[in-house]
């Protein structure tokens, strides 16, 4: 049992628009709360427009609610307690839930959402935490949600913490569909995300928000949205674990940046090799210089993908090789192997007597036409390998000794 003694029964429907409720006060009515609410906030200073003589009546609880949510925020100044202010906060959330249309519960967990986040006091860790809890109240399918989402990014980015909420990429871009959000209010959330995962130091995850960022802007739209296209540039060459690039080069927005800098970066990052870049720096120093990731940083990556390259078409490198077209010294070269190899760029061994790498396979920096055929060529190859053996099984020519004799 909840312990909850309303004074009207809940309304149909209830359970699938709310998670959970943790309500505050035990065996006290709605209308008792929100007076004894009122009464608290009324201490600190809070005005209502509630007539002395009102009647405890479900309409009272009605009009007293929306003033209750706006008010709320004083608690932040006012109390010290972060339990007193939670207790508070579960309180409203508990009474949200006997409103009787879907569309009054969205509107007043909104307004409360809302009220939390205009809030100028310091007290940002624990509005973080209020609205994480709140986040986590209502069901998903809800389309009011959103707001809430969006201001629990908001808090994110400004905290740079999350303990409430969990940031799935496929399962907000899932939430965003059922919603029926517009292309704006996507573009909204996906460019927060980045900024709260930026903020949180989930370097990949806000990488991938962007790029769903600019997934979103059609051809005709791709200028506007160049300054975050410069960004997802320079994070994926800052990563150290993001090595293929070229499917940026497709998104409008990165094409909006042809003819400038970082789109000449870009194409160096993405089929260039170590002297293109050197080249690069040579002519555009003070560029690169301001750039969120250091020249050294790009010279060992590119050393890296200049490496990956050379492997593609061969089955071994010598040392000697490597130490021209990476312009390494001969001691650097294991050291550089092992780092590559721990990376998951090249797969092999190094042959130290004979100083060579031997190479089992490598990444596809760029996946073309060409690279697709070679799947295609592979496929065909396995299937009539397939097809070879299997014939040969029915001839019985590789029937097994019974026994294993």
């Amino acid at each position: 049992s909840s312990g909850i003694n309303a004074e009207w029964p809940l309304r149909p429907g209830m359970s699938n628009v709310l998670n959970l409720v943790a309500p505050s006060f035990i065996g006290v009515s709605y209308l008792t709360q929100a007076l004894e609410m009122k009464k608290v906030l009324g201490v600190f200073g809070a005005k209502f427009t509630l007539p002395d003589n009102f009647e405890e009546n479900e309409d009272t609880f009605l009009e007293l609610l929306p003033q209750l949510i706006i008010q709320f925020p004083l608690y932040f100044t006012k109390v010290e307690s972060d339990s007193v202010i939670e207790s508070a906060f579960f309180s409203l959330i508990s009474m949200i839930q006997l409103l009787s249309q879907v569309d009054q519960i969205e509107q007043t967990s909104k307004d409360l959402s809302v009220a939390i986040i205009k809030d100028t006091s310091p007290r940002t860790a624990l509005k973080s935490k209020l609205l994480g809890h709140q986040f986590n109240c209502y069901q998903p399918s809800l389309p009011s949600t959103y707001t809430l989402l969006l201001n629990v990014l908001k808090l994110i980015k400004e905290t740079g913490t999350m303990r409430y909420v969990n940031l799935d990429i496929n399962q907000i871009s899932e939430w965003l569909e059922k919603w029926k959000c517009d292309v704006q209010e996507q573009r909204d959330i996906f460019r927060l995300l980045h900024e709260a995962l930026s903020a949180i130091n989930q370097g990949e995850k806000a990488i991938q928000a962007l790029v769903h960022l600019l997934k979103l802007y059609a051809e005709n739209e791709g200028v506007d949205a160049k300054s975050d296209a410069h960004i997802c540039v320079i994070s994926h060459i800052a990563h150290p674990n993001l090595f293929v690039m070229d499917h940026l080069l497709d998104l409008h927005p990165i094409r909006a940046l042809d003819g400038q800098l970082s789109h000449e970066l870009l194409q160096i990052f993405v089929s260039g090799d170590l002297n293109d870049y050197i080249e690069f720096y040579t002519h555009n120093r003070d560029f690169v210089e301001k750039l969120a990731v250091t020249h050294e940083e790009s010279l060992c990556k590119m050393r890296l993908l200049t490496l990956s390259s050379l492997a593609q078409d061969c089955t071994e490198i010598e040392f000697h090789q490597l130490t021209d077209k990476l312009n390494l010294l001969l001691e650097d070269v294991e050291p550089f192997i092992i780092e590559a190899i721990a990376s998951g760029l090249i797969k092999g061994k190094i042959n130290e007597p004979e100083e060579k790498v031997l190479i089992s396979s490598t990444i596809n920096r760029t996946f073309k036409e060409a690279q697709w055929n070679m799947i295609k060529c592979k496929l065909e190859l396995w299937s009539n390998n397939l097809t070879t053996i299997q014939d040969a099984l029915k001839k019985g020519h590789y029937a097994m000794p019974i026994g294993g004799g």
